[in-house]
C-alpha cells in the first residue's frame, strides 16, 4: 500500500497505529462516556443545573467516539476488540443485556411508569435481536 500523508500532519509513513492500542484508546473513551453520564445523573446542589447540562456532553462523546472508531477502522483496515466482549456473536451479547434487564427489572421498583420505561428498553433490545437474528 502506498504511503499516505496529510497536509496537517505530513507523511505518516503509513502508520495508523495498531489495533490493540486503538482498542485501548476507544475503550477508555467509551468508559469516559459511562463515567460522565453517571456524574451527570448524580449532580445536585447549587450550580447543579448548569453542571447537569454541561455534563450532557456524554451523549455527544458517545457519538463522536463511535465515529472515531469507525473512521479509524475504515482508514487502517483493522478491527477493534475489547476484553470480555464476543465480537463474533452479536446476538449473544445483546441477549445477555436483554436477559439481565428482564431478570432484574424489579430492582427499579413497581411503579408502572418506571416499568414502562424498562419496557421501552426491552422493546429496543428485542428489535435489535430480531434484526441480528433474522435479517443478517
Amino acid at each position: 500500500m502506498a504511503t499516505k500523508g496529510t497536509l496537517l500532519y505530513g507523511n505518516s509513513g503509513g502508520e495508523h497505529g495498531d489495533a490493540k492500542a486503538a482498542s485501548e484508546f476507544i475503550s477508555k473513551l467509551l468508559e469516559a462516556v459511562v463515567i460522565i453520564h453517571k456524574v451527570h445523573l448524580m449532580t445536585t446542589g447549587p450550580g447543579s443545573f448548569a453542571a447537569h447540562t454541561a455534563l450532557g456532553v456524554y451523549s455527544d462523546l458517545d457519538d463522536l467516539t463511535d465515529g472515531l472508531a469507525e473512521a479509524w477502522m475504515g482508514c487502517s483496515g483493522q478491527g477493534l476488540s475489547f476484553a470480555g466482549v464476543d465480537g463474533k456473536n452479536w446476538p449473544a451479547e445483546v441477549q445477555k443485556i436483554y436477559d439481565y434487564v428482564e431478570s432484574n427489572r424489579n430492582m427499579m421498583g413497581s411503579e408502572s411508569h418506571i416499568q414502562n420505561e424498562i419496557d421501552s428498553i426491552c422493546t429496543a433490545l428485542s428489535s435489535a435481536l430480531f434484526k441480528l437474528n433474522r435479517l443478517s
